[in-house]
């Protein structure tokens, strides 16, 4: 199944979720991927020190990591996404529940409501989501996906939306533009958008394209 065209309608807030943080995704955050030099150093430490002080305001949560993944998996490790998000949850030091919901990059509408259901079907009074979700990967010449000119602006909007709390923003966003500028938090944040649509705080902690792709830290609330 492929993208189908934006999904747009509203959202009920998920009973429960209380608040979420968008983090980046990068493989190379993971244990496998640094060796002599660690590059994604910086990107780590920022999203753990984010991390830890959510989880320090919430300490009695339920947390879920929402990732996206390739439709046909190459491996059995799980998403990537989700072993950046346990694997910073381990770097702060986390001992609560932690439960994984994923759903494909170019997911269709029922399997992103699929995904919203099972957030919704997690057993717990208070509910943190963490959103591993990379914007563009195509900002620069030298950005995986090569220069494409229309990544900026969708990358602001996407951006706007985060700090503004706008999830009508990020229900709207194209998936198949989204797709071309290989923008694969995508499918992650249509969940948010339906799990916390306006949220009472809403702020980007952080963002840079260091490699080309636009990574973001940003944070929901109630």
């Amino acid at each position: 199944m492929g993208m189908t065209g934006p999904v747009t309608e509203g959202a009920e807030p998920i009973s429960g979720v209380i608040a979420a943080l968008v983090l980046p995704s990068p493989p190379m955050q993971l244990p496998e991927y640094v060796g002599a030099a660690d590059p994604a150093a910086a990107i780590r430490e920022r999203s753990a020190a984010a991390l830890a002080d959510l989880l320090a305001r919430h300490p009695k949560a339920q947390v879920v990591v929402v990732s996206g993944r390739e439709r046909a998996a190459r491996h059995t490790k799980g998403s990537v996404g989700e072993r950046v998000g346990r694997l910073l949850l381990a770097q702060v030091g986390w001992a609560g529940s932690v439960r994984s919901v994923d759903l494909p990059f170019d997911a269709c509408p029922d399997e992103i409501e699929a995904a919203v259901a099972a957030v919704a079907g997690v057993p717990a009074s208070a509910t943190v989501l963490l959103i591993p979700a990379d914007l563009s990967a195509k900002r620069t010449e030298k950005a995986p996906g090569h220069l494409d000119p229309r990544a900026a602006a969708v990358d602001d909007g996407v951006l706007a939306a985060l700090a503004s709390g706008d999830d009508a923003a990020l229900r709207a966003l194209d998936p198949a533009l989204c797709a071309d500028l290989w923008l694969t938090g995508w499918a992650a944040l249509q969940v948010l958008a339906r799990c916390l649509p306006q949220p009472g705080s809403a702020r980007v902690v952080w963002s840079g394209d260091p490699y080309g792709v636009l990574y973001v830290l940003a944070r929901w609330g109630r």
